[in-house]
């Protein structure tokens, strides 16, 4: 039920029309002046208004204005018995719905009265709809345009926040021209709902030029009694980074795998392996001892010893790669390290292969010092000068150099090295540089641009990677159109003297004097070769093939010392051998001897007392070492563990 509110001076006529307006259903109350009908105004919500042009206080047009203002949701008719062509044209301007004259036919008065009605709640729907609209436009996170045959005519703050624009800078626009590239716009599958149009990605430009991914969707509407469409933008920078981490940690997540499918392969055959290249090595050094100078075979022997040596730097890549530099760590000179490598066969391999290159060192005198495992160390300088040597290829310069550098701050580069004191190892060449795909993928075991046959396994540079990591050091690579820095940094030793390397000693040192020697390895070829040596070093050999015959050998029958190979199978392993042993001889010397063993094994027999490990294949000299060490007093510790 609709009610109406008369604004009129004569009581007759607003007796009338209130009699009239009853009796079509309408609840009316009926005001004598301007004054009278505000106050009414301010008690009861009303739907139209019947308004005298002339009052007594104040003017029709006046009160209809206000009303305007103040009630939107009330329809206005004025009535008037002096109708003028000024005075309608002033009503119509003040927002009123019609302009009667009296006296005015009743099925005339009650149509406008019934259409006023109407139309006013369909302006107020209408009004109220793009207020909601408009709400929900600004409430959402995403970017919300309206436009016809691409022509934008309403957006909301956050599509403006979005690209950087003002509203007013974007109305009237193309915005093919202005928001979207439209080269870039790709279908991303078939929309679920059959009004929706897209969901399409595209490259958003912002004002300042720059480009970002968005992804919008796309629906027909009707706006302001056309159809339109109206296109939701979505910033979708975020759902990038997180997809590129996501494929990142899934490549990363791979790699994982592989490596310890690769490292679970490669200590299980390492034990194996390296047993079989002890014969290559071991039996050549002997024979070599025993033969003259002028032996018409002893140049064969000698490359068959260092095939042998060279195939154990194979295995000894391959555990560094899957499982980490597990290695003996000493308080080392790098310059010492890399004067030695200069001087070595491998460099003058390299230097009569690419004759055109020089290798320039540059070692800073006052280089400080720091804990390292010369062979891993060595090894990762050698692939360093190798790898820049193949990048040149024909002629050009290699400079090795040696710094000595304070980070106060985190240096950003290929990794973030963290703020500390370090000895900086560089190797620079001017070769064609690195391209920024092999760049990301320069350190990883499976990726290699190495020529089967000819430039060796493919893993000197995930050597590298792991050998600084497992020294606690970081790398930073540098590399353009002419040429390429890699850069490793070792943390400073702040604990223990440099031993500078002394020659080879004469065998003759290292001599025995009959003492017991109780080998324990499960392969016997190993117990065969340990034997030969101990006998040619003037120990007295004895062998078992398990740790537990070692046990029931020392309970019966003391030894001076015992060698323990770490792995064995069937059985115990080479620590659980000798815990058993101490608890029937306190003190029993050993040394522990292994072609794979992982940190924590090795530190095990650290604790136990054991300070001796010899890495297989072993030379002659190795265990001579190795053996008067342990034998000599006092008994001190020659191996450190990082």
């Amino acid at each position: 039920m609709h009610t109406v509110l008369i604004i009129d001076d004569e009581p007759r006529f607003s007796t009338s029309l209130e009699v009239l307006l009853k009796a079509e259903g309408y609840q009316v109350h009926v005001a004598y002046s301007g004054e009278s009908a505000f106050h009414l105004l301010r008690q009861h919500a009303f739907s139209a208004a019947l308004v005298d042009i002339n009052l007594p206080d104040i003017s029709g047009n006046l009160i209809a204005s206000r009303i305007g203002k103040e009630h939107p949701e009330t329809a206005v008719i004025i009535l008037t018995g002096n109708a003028t062509v000024d005075s309608a044209v002033e009503s119509l301007r003040q927002g009123v719905y019609d302009y009667l004259r009296k006296p005015c036919a009743p099925d005339r008065l009650l149509q406008t009265l019934a259409r006023g009605i109407q139309h006013k709640r369909l302006t107020m729907d209408l009004h109220n709809s793009e207020k909601r609209f408009r709400q929900l436009a600004q409430a959402t996170w995403e970017g919300i345009i309206i436009y016809d045959r691409g022509t934008l005519l309403q957006t909301n703050s956050q599509l403006c926040k979005m690209f950087g624009y003002a509203e007013t800078e974007l109305l009237g626009k193309q915005i093919f021209d202005v928001l979207l590239d439209r080269n870039t716009i790709r279908a991303l599958e078939f929309p679920a709902d059959p009004e929706t149009i897209g969901p399409f990605e595209a490259r958003g430009v912002k004002k300042d030029g720059t480009t970002f991914p968005v992804e919008f969707r796309v629906k027909h509407i009707d706006y302001q009694g056309r159809q339109v469409q109206v296109a939701a933008i979505r910033d979708v920078t975020d759902s990038e980074i997180a997809l590129k981490q996501k494929t990142s940690l899934m490549e990363k997540l791979a790699d994982a795998q592989r490596m310890e499918s690769l490292g679970l392969m490669a200590s299980s055959v390492a034990h194996d392996l390296n047993n079989i290249l002890a014969g290559i090595v071991t039996y050549p050094e002997l024979l070599l001892m025993d033969l003259g100078e002028e032996f018409k075979y002893r140049e064969e022997l000698l490359m068959i010893r260092e095939a042998g040596k060279r195939a154990a730097a194979v295995v000894n890549d391959l555990l560094t790669v899957a499982r980490g530099a597990t290695c003996k760590k000493e308080v080392q000179n790098v310059n010492d390290l890399i004067t030695g490598y200069l001087n070595s066969v491998e460099f003058r391999e390299i230097s009569q292969r690419y004759p055109q290159i020089k290798v320039t060192p540059y070692l800073e005198s006052a280089l400080h010092n720091i804990s390292c495992s010369t062979m891993h160390l060595t090894k990762s300088i050698m692939n360093l000068v190798n790898n820049a040597a193949e990048a040149i290829q024909a002629r050009g310069q290699i400079i090795l150099a040696t710094k000595n550098v304070q980070l106060t701050a985190p240096h950003h580069g290929y990794e973030t090295i963290e703020p500390g004191e370090y000895v900086m190892i560089s190797v620079e060449d001017d070769g064609p540089g690195i391209s920024p795909q092999d760049m990301r993928q320069i350190f990883s075991p499976f990726y290699s641009k190495k020529v089967m046959g000819r430039s060796g396994t493919g893993l000197g540079l995930a050597v590298v990677w792991n050998t600084i990591h497992d020294h606690g050091g970081f790398i930073d690579v540098i590399s353009s159109t002419t040429g390429s820095t890699f850069s490793l940094y070792f943390p400073v030793s702040k604990f223990g003297a440099y031993k500078p390397t002394q020659p080879t000693p004469v065998i003759s040192q290292y001599q025995g004097n009959g003492e017991r020697v109780l080998v324990v390895d499960d392969q016997k070829s190993q117990r065969e070769i340990a034997s030969r040596l101990l006998s040619r070093l003037g120990y007295q050999p004895l062998t078992v093939p398990s740790g537990e015959e070692a046990v029931e050998y020392i309970k019966k029958t003391p030894v001076d010392l015992v060698i323990l190979d770490m792995l064995m199978d069937p059985g115990i392993n080479g620590c659980e051998t000798y815990e058993q042993i101490l608890r029937h001889v306190p003190g029993q010397k050993a040394i522990i001897t292994s072609g794979y063993s992982n940190a924590e094994e090795i530190n095990r027999a650290m604790n136990l007392g054991i300070s001796q490990f010899v890495k297989k294949p072993y030379s002659l000299y190795e265990l001579a070492q190795a053996l008067k060490t342990e034998m000599a007093p006092p008994h001190s510790s020659m191996y450190s563990q990082k």
